[in-house]
């Protein structure tokens, strides 16, 4: 049980060695502007503590299991150096699951051919993830299966789908895709099936042929009047006939160019009026599904008879609408304020901090030069700050204090201005308020509450969750406590904004 991610894509593809290097750089940015976090246990003076950093490309790949946005563990995902594919467990259904699948996505925009990423079995189309790759990278990707047609038919011999189910609607951007989707549903269902179904949707409209328009439906019901018209008519067998016809449109296929041969002649001019029509849909699957029903043949046998000739030749190039691509921000991706993004602040041009925030900036340093101005020292300042990190932890739980600000106070140790923004997290984490604030995630302390809430093997912590951390409600894990901490930690981590604030 659980939610598990993959990419599909054919046997023996993969990323072409010129574009592996751009590949390994995106993919670690995208991680990173993901919130996906390396965790590393600190133990000093007989306190332990956890502290959390950006993952990182090392020469294995990457490996982490905690999203900062969701502010959550799942097992174990990453990227393997070796191999230049992204891999994972259990992902859950949040934040972390969001930049995992992107990640599969991306991987799957390098990869030659059909590819799609896949959660517990079922295609993902949306385009959501397209528009957030687009945004980190200033790319115009569009969907990366435009025509759906290739990814069905690599999909359609797995025992494990049901392709009637997938959404193949969600990868159509243009006529070109409407088409490749047109076919599948074709072969799904069936071509009679199919008309009914569209007619009722467009109110037979398309079906008006005396403004001399004609459209690709009126094309694809010309087809298959032909195809009756020659079934019934030709004086050669059923497998004589489908044999004529597997040769004209092979022929017809495996040219150059999306003209029809003229100089090719036919004993029967029916043939022609068939190639007329193949070539006007340039939908080569339709063409052969409905041969497969007029001819009662398998679809999949018939196919593989011409599969390595029929491809499209854009005969409607000309009406193509030119595909669209979007572009997601990180905040609209996950859903959260500019003012959560404090750790990405400089590596994201178009964060641009609340009032609310840039007062309680100013805020911080009044406090920051009034601590620096009162001269006070602290006694033992290792232990003072391992004990301030353990007391985050246990009366708010999973209150991190990033690495790398971590390492920098224990190169600093002396330097009372690092101090000092130690002092102001001491004050902000022993204020009643606060306290108050945070507790609503933990079992109220008193007798009558001993049997509530999760228990632990051994001795238990101090203080007890509810229930297990991802069934919180989320406005009771966001509290008032836990997200200014959370956003103190991450201000002292993000450098340049430090700097801005503080002055170092």
């Amino acid at each position: 049980m659980g939610t598990f991610a993959t990419l599909f894509h054919k046997a023996g593809a993969g990323i072409p060695d010129e574009k592996k290097k751009e590949f390994k750089v995106r993919i670690e940015k995208l991680f990173q502007m993901g919130g996906m976090m390396e965790m590393e246990q600190v133990q000093l003076c007989g306190k332990k503590a956890v502290t959390i950093k950006k993952a990182s490309m090392h020469d294995y790949g990457m490996d982490f299991y905690y999203n900062y946005f969701e502010d959550d563990c799942w097992e174990n995902a990453g990227f393997s150096s070796k191999g230049r594919y992204v891999w994972s467990e259990k992902i859950g259904w949040r934040e972390f699951h969001q930049v995992v699948v992107a990640a599969y996505v991306l991987e799957g925009l390098y990869i030659d051919g059909p590819a799609v990423a896949m959660v517990n079995g079922d295609v993902v189309t949306s385009q959501t993830y397209i528009g957030w790759i687009n945004y980190l990278f200033r790319t115009q990707y569009p969907q990366k299966n435009n025509d759906p047609w290739a990814l069905f038919e690599a999909l359609h011999n797995r025992m494990d789908m049901d392709l009637e189910r997938v959404d193949w609607g969600g990868f159509v951007q243009d006529l070109y895709g409407f088409i490749g989707c047109y076919e599948i549903n074709a072969v799904l269902t069936g071509t009679e099936a199919l008309e009914k179904e569209f007619d009722k949707w467009a109110g037979n409209e398309s079906r008006n042929e005396n403004d001399g328009k004609m459209n690709f439906f009126d094309f694809a019901r010309r087809l298959k009047m032909a195809v009756n018209q020659f079934h019934k008519e030709n004086g050669e067998d059923e497998a004589g006939q489908l044999s004529l016809l597997v040769e004209m449109l092979r022929s017809y296929y495996k040219q150059e160019g999306m003209s029809i041969d003229v100089s090719k002649k036919y004993e029967d001019k029916k043939l022609e009026a068939i190639c007329l029509f193949a070539a006007l849909t340039d939908a080569p699957a339709y063409v052969f599904r409905v041969i497969s029903e007029v001819y009662e043949v398998n679809f999949w046998e018939l196919w593989e008879r011409v599969k390595d000739v029929a491809k499209r030749k854009k005969i409607l190039y000309q009406m193509e609408i030119p595909q669209e691509t979007i572009s997601v921000s990180t905040m609209d991706f996950f859903g959260i304020t500019s003012d959560d993004m404090i750790l990405f602040w400089g590596d994201d041009e178009n964060i641009q901090f609340s009032q609310e925030l840039e007062n309680w900036f100013d805020d911080l340093k009044s406090r920051f030069d009034m601590f620096m101005e009162s001269g006070d020292r602290v006694e033992n300042s290792l232990y003072w700050i391992l004990e301030l990190m353990e007391y985050a932890d246990e009366n708010y739980y999973r209150v991190y204090t990033f690495s790398n600000f971590f390492n920098e106070t224990m190169d600093h140790l002396n330097d009372r201005r690092f101090l000092t923004l130690w002092k102001i997290y001491d004050e902000m984490l022993h204020d009643p308020v606060m306290e108050e604030a945070g507790s609503v995630v933990f079992v109220p302390e008193g007798p009558e509450y001993e049997h509530v809430g999760l228990h632990y093997f051994g001795t238990p912590p101090r203080r007890r969750l509810k229930t297990n951390w991802d069934m919180i409600k989320k406005e009771e894990r966001n509290n008032k406590a836990r997200v200014k901490f959370r956003r103190y930690m991450a201000l002292l981590e993000n450098r340049k904004l430090r700097k801005r604030i503080f002055g170092f």
